[in-house]
């Protein structure tokens, strides 16, 4: 009887916390988004092009916002042996330092997400997948960037390297466990220190945790 009643109050408690999300998502929709009035083009270089946006909130209150925009997205691809996680280490400017993370790569114009994640993943380090899983597409830096990069698991590796790439030096790799790909993530020190590399590699153990 206590089982039967402890499985009940569990099940309400779940019910109630799904029900408190359906209600967010709800609130959210219902958000009316500020009218756009004018978008101009302020500035443009060989990477990026900086646009400003005049908007109309709700409230009356005018404002307005720049963002990089344009694009196709892009990817980041996470290797996996059977045993190890292949990570890459390269120069990255915005740091001015080399930074530990994972392949990834602007999707090129005509191109699919997962083709792109396969071209980037030769390029890059010299591999080939025969198994690509979509780990989950997200926003990166929303408040002034229009990207959306797509994560995936590449598993069932073998040699497969093009040429075709623009590295201007050979990128590095280093081979993590699955617990010392773990322990990256709870160290506070650790040197994997890029957010989306963080997130990707935990939906990445999971998934390897579930095969």
């Amino acid at each position: 009887m206590r089982m039967v009643k402890s499985r009940f109050i569990l099940l309400k408690r779940l019910t109630t916390k799904l029900l408190d999300i359906q209600k967010k998502k709800v609130h959210m929709q219902d958000i009316k988004l500020p009218e756009v009035l004018n978008v101009k083009k302020v500035a443009q270089s060989k990477f990026f092009c900086v646009e400003a946006i005049d908007l109309l909130f709700s409230n009356g209150v005018r404002s307005t916002y720049e963002r990089l925009a344009g694009g196709n997205g892009a990817v980041m691809v996470i290797p996996f042996d059977g045993e190890h996680f292949i990570f890459s280490q390269e120069y990255c400017v915005g740091t001015q330092n080399y930074e530990l993370g994972f392949v990834k790569g602007k999707i090129d114009q005509g191109e699919r997400p997962e083709e792109s994640a396969l071209r980037e993943l030769s390029e890059e380090i010299g591999y080939g997948a025969h198994k690509l899983t979509h780990l989950r597409t997200v926003n990166f830096a929303p408040g002034f960037m229009t990207l959306k990069i797509h994560l995936y698991l590449a598993e069932d590796l073998y040699p497969c390297k093009l040429m075709s790439g623009d590295e201007p030096e050979e990128i590095q790799t280093i081979k993590y466990s699955i617990k010392e790909a773990q322990n990256l993530i709870d160290d506070v020190n650790s040197p994997l220190a890029e957010a989306r590399c963080v997130m990707g590699l935990m939906y990445a153990l999971k998934k390897v945790a579930k095969s």
